[in-house]
């Protein structure tokens, strides 16, 4: 795109070379940005916690006697 700057104040050639350089930076810097998706936004911890979510299986918190239950006989009071 061709763009014709008029560069006012009494700046001299390098000056003028320096400003142009700056604008068309800053105009192909704007440019990328506008051409970048934007980021999905990321629901809220509140609004995650109350969707459905796989729930594993818990760990064992010990190792459990091999022997049943109906094995361990009566207590003697």
């Amino acid at each position: 795109m061709n763009r014709i700057i008029a560069i006012k104040g009494g700046a001299d050639a390098c000056m003028a070379a320096a400003i142009a350089a700056t604008i068309a930076h800053l105009e192909d810097a704007n440019a990328e940005t506008l051409s970048a998706r934007p980021p999905v936004p990321r629901p809220s911890h509140w609004v995650q916690s109350s969707r459905p979510r796989e729930i594993p299986t818990p760990l064992p918190s010990h190792v459990y006697d091999a022997a049943p239950w109906t094995d361990l006989g009566e207590f003697e009071s």
